[in-house]
């Protein structure tokens, strides 16, 4: 016969009620959440989460809905939110949206996740429509944003200064003598990627440079668009001295287009990275680098969708900016 949470209940010398409430999260005060989670331990009790579910209207199930399973962005924020969530008795179903030009099914994922009751949503919303996010606001699940702020000021987001650190970078190759600078980021129309534009533009107009549309190249964040990046900006009659990959995956695209050619830097070229600090260590030399704090954001994420779900945090829509870092390597040759 399966244990019940009356048998636990009777094994604690507590409540069923009291029992409940420390199962789902509530806050039960010392010594008696040690001796109910000392008798579930002991008697091997399994909480049923459908039949809670329905009982509670709460599956303590979260959803993760990032663009794809192959980004580094991605993937390390869902690393660290499915442990964080996992810390407070939640588990996490991940989904990715496959986009295609303009079009992508992050509706049909939102409604996936709808229809299995998550208590709350994670998502990286690059090139979402607004009205995908109809039947999220309709049944008022609570919704966290990272690397993207929400424009409408809906839902709590999490997002790094992308503004600022490409300023910093940029500015760096022009303190060691550079004039022909390049800047490899996202698409067109993306936040993230006009506040880089942004960033590199400013760095330029203080360094007395004019802006020069060739030197950004802007397409997609992912390994081709790197390869395609630094090829292009290295066939133009004057190519740059230096470039900053601004993503993991451009970064590995453009470094892949060094090797294949037979390219060494900082020799041939000065180049700064970003995201990836382990590749950063061990290619030779060691790389420039910009760092996002995935864990820190990670972490902010997951606290705000808590606050929200637990009802802790009721107000207007927050907006949290984690600090960037820059990590030096030996990658930027001074002129």
């Amino acid at each position: 016969m399966s244990v019940t949470i009356k048998d636990v209940a009777k094994k604690a010398g507590v409540s069923i009620s009291t029992v409940s409430k420390c199962i789902n999260g509530g806050n039960v005060l010392e010594p008696k959440r040690t001796e109910i989670l000392n008798a579930i331990e002991e008697l091997n009790y399994k909480v049923n989460p459908i039949a809670r579910g329905m009982k509670t209207k709460k599956t303590r199930t979260i959803g993760v809905l990032i663009p794809s399973l192959k980004d580094y962005y991605g993937i390390s924020i869902l690393t660290y939110v499915s442990q964080f969530m996992y810390e407070k008795n939640y588990s996490t179903i991940v989904c990715d949206y496959h986009m295609d030009g303009d079009m992508n099914n992050a509706s049909e994922k939102i409604d996936f996740l709808l229809d299995y009751q998550v208590d709350g949503i994670i998502m990286q919303p690059i090139g979402v429509k607004p009205e995908d996010f109809t039947r999220i606001r309709k049944e008022k699940v609570p919704l966290v944003f990272v690397d993207i702020q929400d424009e409408d000021n809906y839902c709590d987001s999490v997002v790094i200064d992308n503004e600022s650190i490409t300023y910093e970078v940029i500015k760096h190759f022009i303190d060691n003598g550079h004039r022909n600078i390049a800047l490899i980021t996202g698409g067109s129309g993306i936040v993230t990627t006009d506040d880089r534009v942004a960033g590199y533009i400013r760095a330029l107009q203080e360094g007395g440079m004019p802006f020069k549309p060739e030197y950004v190249y802007k397409e997609s964040v992912n390994e081709e668009s790197g390869y395609a990046g630094m090829k292009a900006f290295l066939e133009l009659e004057t190519p740059p001295t230096a470039v900053f990959a601004a993503g993991h995956d451009l970064m590995a695209g453009s470094l892949l287009y060094v090797a294949d050619n037979n390219l060494s830097i900082p020799s041939d070229i000065s180049f700064v990275g970003f995201e990836n600090s382990e590749l950063a260590r061990i290619y030779n030399p060691k790389l420039t680098i910009g760092i996002q704090p995935m864990e820190k954001i990670a972490k902010a994420a997951s606290d705000m969708l808590y606050e929200r779900m637990t009802g802790t945090y009721l107000g207007v829509a927050r907006k949290r900016k984690v600090d960037t870092i820059i990590e030096y390597g030996a990658s930027v040759k001074k002129l």
